[in-house]
């Protein structure tokens, strides 16, 4: 059989949700059909050497500054594409679906695009290019959540048919550890005796950390005084940390960064905490939840799809810390049914969200759009 190379597009590789999507993608398509090549229209971001770790090439263009301008990024990319022979491309977010498709257009190949989040302030612009891009530039469009299925329909006016929803996966392994909850903590420094929160995304407006950090000093007004562990980086850092201290929360709020220990991370916490204002469909959550972690999370996009109505984990409404330190409360004083919904959210995440049977979906949309082009 003939093996399609298919090149997966991003502006960059930071580490991310999407990002992460991509390397589960690279690890098992299957390489007796496929063929992989990464590229990156900007910088090549965190993951890179993950992805040339896998033994799949990755071609930096960095062309996504405000010198480079459109054409010139996309006459590079249809370039590349002809130089590698690409049979279809595969593009990722905002920008790399918007230049891709005008580059795979160019070369008479088929493209896929990939939206990740629901659509919280569309700019009409965008809204006019993606349904304009959707008349005759592409193969098909897989949403991660039947909430982003709805938005890309209600603002971008695309064919329905064009939309497949394929829910965003983990890779269960990241989210397994060797070590006790005590050696977790301990490596933290620590105690046994802590109640530690934790949450895992990048620092932006997206993920209401503040929401979350304003809801500390009411916990500590209710007695309990919880430890929070923030993953992540980005341009709320800095501001997130001046909050804490203005909140006299310092002391309970670590800032990791960027971690690949997500499995260790895990096992030291108590309760996985989510209070974003918008999403797709959280990977941070699913892994959490595969770990085995009771999930509290707010109302936005896929969120509701996967813990149903409070079945697997708690759902509160956006932008409310008096919300989120009420069930953190109750989380805490009701620990028995906090490992029950955890236990029962894992069972779910590794029977409806494993990253291998993701795979399979997305193969079946490549071969339905390669074969309608060929």
């Amino acid at each position: 059989m003939t093996r399609l190379r298919v090149l997966h597009l991003f502006v960059s590789l930071p580490v991310g949700g999407a990002e992460n999507l991509l390397l589960s993608i690279l690890s098992k398509l299957d390489p007796n059909r496929y063929e992989s090549v990464v590229c990156t229209l900007g910088d090549r971001g965190a993951l890179a050497g993950q992805v040339e770790a896998l033994g799949v090439p990755l071609v930096e263009l960095g062309l996504m500054d405000k010198r480079a301008g459109r054409k010139a990024t996309i006459a590079a990319l249809t370039d590349l594409l002809r130089r590698e022979r690409i049979d279809l491309l595969h593009s990722h977010l905002y920008h790399a679906n918007y230049l891709g498709r005008l580059a795979a257009r160019r070369q008479g190949i088929p493209a896929v695009i990939s939206i990740h989040n629901t659509y919280t302030r569309p700019k009409w612009h965008r809204r006019l290019i993606n349904w304009w891009l959707s008349l005759n530039h592409t193969g098909a469009i897989i949403a991660g959540s039947e909430e982003i299925r709805r938005d890309i329909l209600r603002f971008d006016f695309v064919r329905t048919e064009l939309i497949q929803v394929i829910p965003n996966s983990i890779n269960l392994a990241r989210s397994e550890s060797t070590l006790s909850s005590v050696e977790a903590r301990a490596r933290l420094g620590l105690k046994e005796a802590d109640y530690v929160l934790g949450t895992i995304g990048r620092l932006e407006e997206q993920k209401g950390h503040r929401f979350l950090l304003d809801a500390l000093p009411i916990l500590r007004e209710l007695g309990l005084n919880p430890v929070l562990l923030l993953v992540g980086e980005g341009r709320e850092e800095t501001s997130l940390k001046t909050q804490a201290a203005q909140l006299g929360v310092s002391d309970q709020v670590r800032f990791l960064g960027t971690r690949g220990d997500l499995g260790d991370l895990f096992r030291a916490m108590d309760l996985f905490v989510m209070p974003s204002l918008w999403e797709g469909l959280s990977l941070a959550m699913l892994s959490a939840m595969a770990a085995g972690l009771p999930v509290v999370a707010t109302d936005v996009g896929g969120v509701p799809q996967v813990l149903g109505r409070n079945e697997r984990g708690y759902v509160l409404p956006p932008g409310s810390a008096a919300r989120l330190a009420e069930c953190i409360l109750d989380c805490h004083a009701h620990p028995l049914d906090c490992a029950r919904i955890g236990a029962v959210g894992a069972e779910h995440v590794r029977s409806h969200y494993s990253d291998t049977a993701m795979v399979q979906q997305v193969e079946g949309v490549y071969e339905r759009v390669y074969r309608a082009r060929a």
